[in-house]
C-alpha cells in the first residue's frame, strides 16, 4: 500500500489522500493512522482517491467508516456503525474515482448512498 497526500486549497483547504494498492487486513490500520494524521493538521476535509486501488475487503471499508467517523468529530469511544448514517459523517470525506470491484463493493456494503462519490478531483474539491 502507498499512500501519498496533498493539501488543495478550494473553499477551505481539503487533504487528497491517494492510495495505491488493494485495502485489506493488512494495512487498513495504516490507511486510518494517515487519515488521523491528516485530520491533526488544518485540513479538516478528505478526498480519499481510490483510483488506484484495484480491491477492498470488508476490512478496507471499515477503515473507510472510521475515517468518516474521524472526520466528523465522533469521539472513537462513542464511534457506532449507526453514526455513519447522518450527514455529519459523510459531510467531511468525499470519494474519487473508486474502480468498479471498489465501486460494487462500496455498493453492496451500503457506503455509496452515504458517500458522495466523484469521478474528478476539481468537482470533488468545490463540494466542499
Amino acid at each position: 500500500m502507498n499512500i501519498t497526500v496533498s493539501i488543495q486549497q478550494a473553499r477551505e483547504p481539503v487533504a487528497v489522500m491517494r492510495l495505491q494498492g488493494n485495502i485489506d487486513a493488512s494495512n487498513f490500520v495504516q490507511v486510518v493512522d494517515k487519515a488521523r494524521e491528516i485530520y491533526q493538521n488544518p485540513a479538516r476535509n478528505l478526498v480519499i482517491d481510490l483510483s488506484e486501488v484495484p480491491s477492498i475487503s470488508t476490512t478496507g471499508l471499515v477503515a473507510i467508516h472510521k475515517i468518516a467517523l474521524l472526520y466528523s468529530g465522533v469521539p472513537e469511544k462513542l464511534a457506532h456503525p449507526d453514526l455513519t448514517h447522518n450527514s455529519a459523517a459523510r459531510k467531511y470525506v468525499k470519494l474519487l474515482s473508486p474502480q468498479p470491484a471498489v465501486e460494487k463493493a462500496l455498493e453492496t456494503a451500503g457506503l455509496k448512498l452515504f458517500f458522495k462519490v466523484f469521478y474528478d478531483l476539481e468537482s470533488a474539491l468545490n463540494s466542499f
